[in-house]
Formats: structure tokens, C-alpha cells, sequence
């Protein structure tokens, strides 16, 4: 599910942006997709695959110390944090580019497009 979406959106997000691209002097196409697409699906992700910290075995042998770093970045990092004074999601953004992706990511995947963020925020 998760890479037909990002395969099929990675397409889109291209064409919009080409379309758009006046609007980011200077900013590589591909390298916003991974840091606002991408990254926030992925934190989406582990929220929605890991609902507690403590199923991660941290005994494991061999897999223990990836497990002690999952468990601090899921309630550190993965949460959404409330009182950001500016609007990060693409739903709702009022701009363009970010309007016109979400509207045709949302006929995909409604809640992974409305899960994605228009910058690294978490």
C-alpha cells in the first residue's frame, strides 16, 4: 500500500513541482519530495505500526541497541507536536503546489496524503 502510494505520488509531485517550480528558487525537486513527503509519511508510519515503545525487545541480541534507539525516536520524535504557529500539512496550505499534490494524493490514499507535511516538523 505504502509504496504504490509513494510511487504513484512521487509522479505527481513532480509534474506539480515543474509546474510550480518558479515559486522555489533553488530547490531540487527530489530532495523536497524525500524531506517532506517522505519523511513524514515515515514517521506516520512507525505511529501507526509501533502503538507502544515497549514491543521493541531491547534484549534482543542482536537487534537490542536498534531496538533502545526505535523506542526513544517513538516518543520523541514521532508524535505530532501541538502549538506550531505556521501550517505544515499539504492539506489546507493555501499554496498552490501543495494544494494541487494533496488534492490528487487524497484520491490515492486519503490518509497517508493527509498525513503529509510541507516540512520537516517532527
Amino acid at each position: 500500500e505504502f509504496v504504490s502510494f509513494i510511487t504513484k505520488v512521487r509522479a505527481i509531485f513532480h509534474t506539480e513541482f515543474k509546474k510550480h517550480k518558479h515559486l522555489f528558487p533553488g530547490i531540487n525537486g527530489e530532495g523536497l519530495f524525500t524531506g517532506t513527503v517522505l519523511h513524514s509519511l515515515d514517521h506516520a508510519l512507525m505511529d501507526w505500526n509501533v502503538e507502544d515503545p515497549l514491543w521493541l525487545d531491547v534484549s534482543h541480541p542482536k537487534y537490542g541497541k536498534m531496538a533502545e534507539l526505535g523506542r526513544i525516536v517513538k516518543v520523541g520524535f514521532i508524535p505530532e507536536v501541538p502549538g506550531y504557529y505556521f501550517h505544515h500539512k499539504f492539506r489546507g496550505s493555501g499554496h498552490p503546489f501543495y494544494e494541487a499534490v494533496y488534492k490528487k494524493a487524497a484520491k490515492i490514499n486519503k490518509k497517508m496524503a493527509d498525513n503529509m507535511d510541507t516540512c520537516i516538523c517532527r
